[in-house]
């Protein structure tokens, strides 16, 4: 017997909506900081896919969605992990915590950033602008760590758009408790990246299946203008 197949989601982007980008930061994209020179010292070469991803596709890709959400006037909003109380005694999932403990035995070190550390501000290359909402985070899931849902529902946001770092890890759990707080999901393919294309494919299955429309940034843009109509 076959597998049964879902049909993919088509449903349209209804405004108020919400682009949000996750976790672009320096210590987690850009080599030399943070995880990424961690990851590349025990495993040269391991970081090469993400780091060339994000530079040549990510990072056009949420511009492209940046444009399209500031014309048509709908809220940008950045979600930052890192430490707030600086020494990652704050950091909400017990995963990443056990993982840095291990990290932390092997290398005398934590990988975890205090977001005082500029490292663990967003990128230069999308710097938020005045109007953007910055938020810090202690989890994976952007939602349970923050005020993003009251943030979000003061601003009447119906639709969000994710996109970020790492597909299958803090944007597949927050593309997730986004459809089940109510929002209409949208994923952009090409505007987030894992560490393996393996790992990102399968990601974007599982929210297609089940929580997400995933298209290009290119077809999203579209979409939001189309949902902003023609400008009077």
């Amino acid at each position: 017997m076959s597998a049964a197949v879902f049909p993919a989601f088509d449903f349209e982007l209804e405004l108020p909506a919400a682009l949000i980008v996750i976790d672009m930061q320096p210590v987690g994209v850009s080599p030399g900081v943070g995880l990424v020179k961690s990851m590349e010292s025990s495993s040269p070469g391991y970081t090469d896919y993400l780091v060339g991803r994000v530079r040549d596709e990510v990072v056009p890709a949420i511009g492209r969605l940046r444009q399209a959400f500031r014309s048509a006037e709908q809220d940008v909003v950045f979600m930052l992990f890192g430490s707030v109380v600086g020494d990652g005694s704050d950091v909400r999932t017990s995963t990443i915590r056990y993982r840095s403990e291990q990290r932390r035995k092997a290398t005398g070190a934590s990988v975890l950033t205090s977001r005082a550390d500029p490292a663990s501000d967003v990128i230069a290359e999308l710097s938020p602008e005045p109007g953007d909402l910055v938020l810090s985070k202690t989890s994976m899931d952007s939602f349970v760590s923050t005020r993003l849902h009251e943030q979000l529902q003061q601003r009447g946001i119906r639709s969000v758009v994710v996109t970020g770092v790492y597909t299958d890890a803090c944007v597949e759990s927050t593309a997730r408790n986004a459809a089940e707080l109510g929002y209409r999901v949208f994923v952009a393919s090409d505007g987030c990246c894992a560490w393996r294309p393996e790992f990102h494919e399968q990601s974007l299955a599982n929210l297609a299946r089940y929580f997400a429309r995933v298209e290009s940034a290119a077809t999203l843009a579209d979409l939001v203008e189309r949902a902003a109509g023609p400008k009077s």
